[in-house]
């Protein structure tokens, strides 16, 4: 059976970065598809991709300027342009690489600016218009380095805070018609296209194209998907859902004391047994329960915040 083709007909979508590799596959993609594109980027190459857009017979066009400090302009500039906006798409940032204690203040900032500030001004700017939309999709771009990398924390400092913050804004957007999700895309683009490895640069070119992770985008981004506050790793042709998890807990009949602790490195580093929280309650539930402790109503409280 063939599958019905996803289109979003009537749809206005931002994509954010979309002058880069992932961001401009995945603009061409929409507007292939039928959406009205405003494809942003700090950079000229904005207008290439929609100059290609627009000369296969669809509608995009370009909005030069930084999430980071003209979020507002951006949004705006879809709003005069088409009257709504019903999915933003992050793909920005840039890379700074060095012992992290060597880089300079402003080097640092320059990096988590470029991915998590400019995520998070975008978002606060079009979230209104997302609500409005009746049907907002609001989707980020975490990364796999948040699992451990090094000579690039400024990288991934705010790749991890975009994937928590996405849980958060998932959990409030449900009552105000918002889906956010996160994606941790791999494909080769300006940023690893000149790695010191060439064998995996070519990997990378033979295997993991934009076009592979614009693919999933198009599925996550569609009205008809219902999915909310989930992360992915994408590419290469396949992908996998990413989740917190945690281990069984440990118990010790004496906690004040270090040397009870220190007796059950093992267990305490272990990975067997894990449960994943699907919220901050959720996590206290799970601790309560372990205790043989009262649950009360956790349930219910998604957005109660522990005193830690």
């Amino acid at each position: 059976m063939i599958a019905q083709q996803m289109r979003y007909d009537g749809e206005v979508i931002v994509v954010a970065g979309g002058g880069g590799a992932i961001g401009g596959a995945a603009a061409e993609l929409f507007a292939a598809r039928g959406a009205k594109v405003v494809v942003n980027d700090i950079s000229e190459n904005a207008h290439a991709v929609c100059e290609s857009i627009n000369a296969a017979g669809g509608t995009a066009i370009a909005s030069i300027a930084s999430a980071v400090t003209e979020a507002k302009l951006i949004v705006q500039t879809a709003l005069d342009a088409f009257g709504r906006i019903d999915v933003v798409l992050n793909t920005t940032g840039l890379t700074h690489v060095g012992l992290f204690h060597t880089i300079s203040a402003e080097d640092w900032d320059r990096s988590f600016d470029s991915h998590f500030t400019s995520t998070l001004e975008l978002a606060r700017a079009a979230w209104a218009a997302l609500s409005a939309s009746g049907n907002g999709r609001l989707i980020n771009s975490s990364s796999t380095t948040i699992f451990g990398g090094e000579y690039c924390s400024p990288y991934i400092a705010p790749k991890g805070a975009i994937f928590a913050a996405g849980r958060a804004w998932a959990l409030e957007g449900r009552s105000q018609n918002i889906r956010v999700n996160t994606i941790m895309p791999t494909a080769i683009s300006q940023m690893n296209d000149n790695l010191p490895d060439p064998v995996l640069v070519q990997v990378y070119r033979e295997y993991f194209q934009p076009e592979k992770v614009a693919g999933f985008l198009g599925w996550l981004a569609h009205k008809d998907n219902t999915l909310s506050g989930h992360t992915f790793v994408v590419g290469g042709g396949q992908a996998a859902h990413v989740y917190l998890v945690e281990a069984a807990p440990v118990f010790v009949a004496n906690p004040e004391s270090p040397e009870a602790w220190a007796q059950h490195a093992a267990a305490l580093t272990s990975k067997v047994q894990a449960v994943a929280p699907d919220n901050v309650a959720d996590e206290m539930r799970l601790r309560l329960e372990a205790m043989g402790l009262p649950t009360g109503n956790l349930a219910n409280h998604a957005g109660w915040a522990s005193q830690e």
